[in-house]
């Protein structure tokens, strides 16, 4: 029997089709039906009375008949096929002059499903989506679920961007970084999703692009029923009636004491709506989910003395400085700080349409768009960010996707998926500042704030206005993703072979420090104009950057039965990572430390050999003993490669100066034109930091075993255990190679720590100058990429569940983790 799943809906019916005597009987018709949408398939059983049918659309109700000349035909009815499932409907066939006195389903479905994902994944239903308690409206919270889930949705010590996420058996993950492709509250509508599973030592070599694990999530379709949905859920500050207001429903306090003079409100709404256009033959589902809300933003509220030793600075101090930089900076007169409004908006809109061209083809086409828009989300990194200084992010996702299923013969089954996928992703500069974003204003503000101890004891804190770090960046993604994957059944073996190809196409840009930053040591060198140091990284050319990348995969599986009651899973997968566009060379660093900066990232040598045996001791279906092991390889987010060519030297030079060469600063001019920003003043020399990628590069590897007890204690109980030791090398990091390999000294008293410069240059309060550490002063910070990281993971999981009822489940686990 056919044990593994991987992505797509991964459901699978089997089984054996025997006479009274258990002799098998070969040649037998199986036809299988889902009865609320008209979907049908077939096969015929093998020399063994054995059949399969894979790759399934989810849904209820299935019924599965049996037909044979000179046998009474057998159809069983009312099975729910879900994402991952390995049903078995055995069949007797009694001769045609025989009364049909009973008929007996040898498999129960509890025990079918809980034994193909014991130890590697866990699944959640559209019905646990709706009854277990989650904030918000995503369904990827439920991945607290899962034995092994780390932080921000990592899985078995692994980095976040090991995690792949897959929607439909394509790709929902975000290329730039990491997590789902979505960056408001959710990626889609928890309406559009049928149910979802959490796989993480899954061997199945459709498993691709990911290290610690991944979320596989299936879309609802329409049936011959229309059905739909509405909801509406609202979360205020009090509640109202008829005008009235009732009672409080949140606090009616900041998290720091002072009374709340905001509101908090949040409504969620939304519908969806699914039914046939032709019955048996085109279904249509549709579902909208939108979300606003109004969420307090406090900058400093410094009303009262508690506030001001809270934030350490004054409201007379505060109140000069945005006086000056009213008069003297072009600030505009409106509130720079206290309790303010953002108000943000998601709206997500998935459509999908199913037709059953004929009972050999099926042909889905879904459209999912996200869009999200959230005002002043981020601030600096300075003690005080005044409000102008706070950026908004704005993003639309569109993916589209085409998948055509096929039966080509009665043991031959085709998936193709093609999905072309868009991202648009925006920071957006406070509405009080021109588009362009301009420089920074950081003032060292000391405040007498009295002490019980001290009356004339003080603070001091930086407060920034004008730009912020990250005003005008942007990242635009299109991917095109191709993927086929083919099952064939030949006697006793089941094949599964295909490939997995993703195209993606990036423009980017990065602007971390290129606005410039004024420093001034006191409120009255802010009313004097005079700064004590300019720092800028200042854009030599357009610092947009386009790039590609290809991500091919090849895979092929067998399952097997070598023993009785002992089925195997052997397969091989290769991935190949290609980024077409690297960094222009460098002279300097090449000459001076030996770093390239033109290298390829790229990695050709991912070959992935995965394993796994599974043995129903005595064939009882009580017993359940499984081991496996593989190698997987995790994907690199395209940032990587965009800080190494934006990095080269070529696109960036960096300043820092003080003193004289500090320019007079023209906030009003920056404001009216942010071009006249200023640059590399005439005359100073300058150093790039340079970002590259060493010529070894190659992605992580994980290596992952893994071994566990199931026991069924009857056909709604089970326990087992499960261990789990993993490995990966080729962790990449960077490295600072423009920094002394030795340290110039050690600090005995604070065991041997090294110290990187000179002692000679360090004053007696102990600040060092990090630059006195460099190994060439021709270059500013030098950062290489390689793949030297190392990681080891043992984990032991304790876990049991149980069938309560018809819909009713329990579920309990316990983690000993190791990383």
């Amino acid at each position: 029997s056919n044990q593994s799943f991987g992505q797509g809906t991964d459901a699978t019916i089997y089984g054996k089709i025997s006479d009274e005597k258990g002799d098998a009987i070969p040649g037998v018709t199986v036809r299988i039906k889902n009865e609320s949408t008209g979907f049908q398939s077939g096969t015929v059983s093998n020399v063994n009375g054995e059949y399969q049918l894979q790759q399934l659309p989810l849904g209820k109700p299935y019924s599965v008949s049996f037909s044979f000349v000179g046998y009474q035909t057998l159809k069983f009815s009312d099975y729910a096929v879900n994402q991952g499932d390995k049903l078995r409907v055995d069949g007797k066939l009694v001769p045609s002059n025989t009364q049909l006195s009973e008929v007996v389903v040898s498999a129960n479905s509890f025990v079918n499903k809980e034994t193909a994902r014991a130890g590697a994944a866990i699944a959640v239903t559209s019905l646990q989506m709706k009854q277990l308690p989650m904030e918000g409206r995503n369904f990827t919270a439920l991945t607290a679920l899962s034995p092994l889930q780390g932080k921000n949705g990592s899985f078995g010590g692994q980095r976040i961007s090991s995690t792949n996420v897959t929607m439909d058996g394509v790709n929902a993950r975000n290329m730039y970084t990491n997590g789902a492709v979505g960056n408001g509250p959710y990626t889609i509508s928890q309406e559009a999703i049928r149910e979802y599973q959490v796989s993480t030592n899954n061997y199945d070599v459709t498993q691709g692009r990911m290290g610690g694990g991944s979320l596989n999530a299936v879309t609802k379709n329409g049936t011959n029923t229309m059905e739909g949905s509405a909801f509406f859920f609202q979360r205020a500050s009090s509640a109202f009636a008829f005008g009235n207001k009732l009672f409080p429903m949140n606090s009616e306090y900041n998290s720091n004491g002072t009374p709340r003079t905001t509101n908090i409100d949040q409504k969620q709404l939304g519908f969806s709506l699914g039914g046939a256009l032709i019955k048996d033959k085109l279904h249509y589902f549709i579902a909208y989910d939108r979300q606003t809300e109004t969420i307090p933003l406090q900058i400093a509220p410094v009303f009262d003395p508690t506030q001001e030793a809270r934030f350490g600075i004054t409201k007379a101090n505060l109140d000069q400085l945005i006086s000056i930089a009213r008069e003297k900076y072009g600030m505009k007169s409106t509130s720079q700080y206290g309790d303010f409004s953002r108000e943000t908006e998601a709206n997500a809109l998935f459509m999908r349409l199913d037709w059953q061209i004929n009972e050999k083809n099926k042909l889905t086409f879904r459209n999912n768009l996200t869009t999200w828009f959230a005002p002043n989300s981020q601030n600096d990194n300075s003690n005080v960010n005044l409000l102008e200084s706070n950026i908004g992010f704005k993003t639309l996702e569109n993916s589209a996707l085409l998948s055509l299923r096929s039966d080509l013969a009665p043991n031959l089954t085709n998936e193709l998926k093609f999905q072309f996928q868009t991202v648009n992703r925006n920071y957006i500069v406070n509405s009080d500042l021109p588009e362009g974003n301009i420089p920074r204003a950081i003032v060292t503000v000391t405040s007498v704030i009295p002490t019980s101890t001290n009356p004339n004891a003080t603070q001091t804190k930086t407060v920034q206005f004008g730009g912020q770090r990250y005003g005008t960046e942007y990242a635009n993604d299109v991917t095109m993703h191709l993927a086929n994957t083919t099952y064939l059944r030949k006697g006793n073996y089941n094949f599964k072979f295909g490939t997995d190809n993703m195209l993606t196409f990036l423009d980017s840009k990065i602007v971390n420090e290129m606005n410039g930053r004024f420093f001034f040591n006191s409120i009255n060198d802010l009313a004097n104009l005079k700064p004590s140091r300019y720092a800028r990284e200042v854009p030599l050319t357009n610092p947009a950057v386009q790039q590609s990348l290809l991500d091919f995969s090849a895979f092929a599986q067998v399952d097997f039965e070598p023993f009785k009651n002992v089925s195997a899973m052997a397969g091989l997968r290769y991935d190949a990572t290609i980024f077409f566009k690297q960094g222009d060379v460098n002279s300097t660093s090449e000459s001076k430390l030996g770093i390239a900066t033109n290298n390829q990232m790229a990695d050709f040598n991912n070959f992935q050999p995965r394993m796994q045996l599974t043995w129903d001791v005595k064939g009882r279906q009580k017993d359940i003993i499984k081991f496996g092991g593989g190698v997987f390889s995790a994907q690199p987010v395209s940032y990587l490669q965009l800080n190494n060519i934006q990095n080269s030297g070529s696109m960036v030079g960096s300043i820092d100066v003080s003193g004289a060469l500090v320019p007079t600063p023209n906030f009003v001019s920056y404001r009216n034109d942010p071009t006249t920003t200023p640059g590399i003043p005439k005359g100073t020399p300058y150093v790039s930091t340079i970002n590259a990628v060493n010529k070894n590069f190659e992605v992580p590897s994980v290596y992952k075993l893994n071994f566990s007890y199931n026991r069924f204690f009857n056909e709604r109980f089970r326990a087992g255990v499960n261990l789990l030791w993993s490995k990966t090398v080729n962790n990449y990091a960077y490295y600072d190679r423009n920094i002394v390999d030795k340290p110039y000294f050690t600090l005995s008293n604070e065991a041997n720590r090294g110290v990187y410069v000179p002692a000679n240059t360090i004053p007696a309060n102990g600040a060092t100058d990090w630059t006195q550490g460099r190994k060439s002063t021709d270059l500013g910070r030098v950062l290489e990429l390689q793949s030297t990281g190392v990681l080891d993971q043992v984990a032991v999981v304790f876990d049991a569940s149980m069938k309560i009822g018809n819909d009713g489940y329990f579920s309990i686990s316990y983690t000993k983790n190791d990383t």
